[in-house]
């Protein structure tokens, strides 16, 4: 009786241990699956940081707003994008610099500051170059501008496409500028771009570098006069509360560049690659889209705003080009001359083509 108790007891613990390891197993690889789950939803999930120095309101944060929403509608929300505008991340060197340690993943600086790290971009620094905003797609788009671009690996950077800034004016608080012996000492905000730099002295000015985020408290506390910039940025920036005289040189056409870190893209698939390329490509018509009538429109609300223009006659823009063929004699050598003949030939600039040939 004592034996049979004894063993009807032994196959009671042995039923429970053998549940009790079951349950545990099913447990573990519950565990485990979980894990391996949200292990694999971690590792294809990309999230691409994207900076730029302009506020909300302006055309090139509206674009990035649509690469935002093509790329994650494209990749059915696997790559997700954050855009951090206004200078959340520095002026436009930083943002390069942190785009080429990987820090962030995009950015779209001025052609201006990333010649710094390109030195063939330096022939978008010469002023006059292009006519109209047409001209200046074209030669971007063809292959040229495609050359330009490829030229950026070097820096360990992609060059995703050419976004816009504009056509640059200049705006001041001192009065009306009409000629360029106007322009003589006036102390001038520039980029710190050293061919900007270099024809604004050429023409009698004081360019005074400061980063985009500085621009108002220097023209309010008098360190700078006056600024030279596209009008949705003058707008934007509030720079006519302080800077109210206007005038339309449209001296210089200031693309950007949308520049991705190198090792990142290579490290997408070929079709993430693709999803990126074509989204940056559709929200480079749609800006091109909403630029179309831009500057009429700030016009309208600049002037409105007590903004004071002044439009240049043939005469007086003549005067400028005038102005700058000196600047073409002088410092064409510094850069890749045969480029800037290949841009200026692009765009029939004839006048300058003979300065430096």
């Amino acid at each position: 009786m004592l034996k049979k108790g004894i063993y009807l007891l032994l196959l009671v613990l042995t039923a429970l241990t053998l549940v009790a390891c079951s349950g545990n197993k099913n447990s573990t690889s519950s565990t485990n699956a979980d894990a391996s789950k949200d292990s694999g939803s971690s590792k294809d999930k990309i999230t691409i940081m994207a900076a730029h120095v302009v506020s909300t309101e302006t055309t090139q944060h509206k674009a990035f707003l649509e690469f935002k929403r093509l790329v994650e509608e494209r990749s059915d929300g696997k790559i997700e994008v954050d855009i951090y505008p206004d200078g959340q991340l520095g002026g436009e060197r930083e943002m390069i610099e942190s785009t080429q340690a990987g820090n962030i993943q995009m950015a779209s600086p001025s052609v201006g500051v990333l010649a710094n790290f390109s030195s063939a971009l330096q022939v978008f620094d010469f002023p006059f170059i292009f006519k109209d905003a047409e001209t200046a797609h074209q030669v971007v788009d063809g292959e040229f501008g495609q050359e330009l671009l490829k030229g950026l690996e070097e820096a360990g950077l992609v060059g995703l496409n050419y976004g816009e800034l504009g056509y640059r004016h200049l705006s001041n608080n001192k009065g009306e500028i009409v000629t360029p012996a106007d322009i003589k000492g006036l102390k001038l905000r520039t980029m710190e771009v050293p061919m900007h730099i270099a024809f604004w002295k050429e023409v009698g000015a004081n360019p005074t570098p400061l980063a985009f985020t500085e621009v108002f408290t220097g023209l309010s506390s008098g360190v700078v006069d006056g600024v030279e910039n596209v009008l949705g940025l003058i707008h934007s920036g509030k720079f006519h509360e302080v800077s109210k005289y206007i005038t339309t040189t449209g001296h210089i056409y200031d693309p950007e560049i949308y520049i991705m870190n190198k090792d990142f893209f290579n490290s997408l698939s070929k079709e993430d690659q693709e999803i990126i390329q074509s989204s940056i490509n559709d929200s480079v018509k749609y800006l091109r889209e909403l630029n179309s009538d831009l500057d009429a429109e700030l016009r309208t609300k600049l002037e409105e705003e007590g903004a004071i223009f002044r439009d240049l006659s043939e005469e007086e823009y003549n005067a400028w080009i005038e102005a700058a063929v000196p600047f073409y004699e002088k410092h064409a050598d510094e850069v890749d001359k045969e480029k800037l003949i290949q841009l200026l030939e692009a765009t029939g600039n004839d006048k300058f083509l003979e300065a430096i040939k």
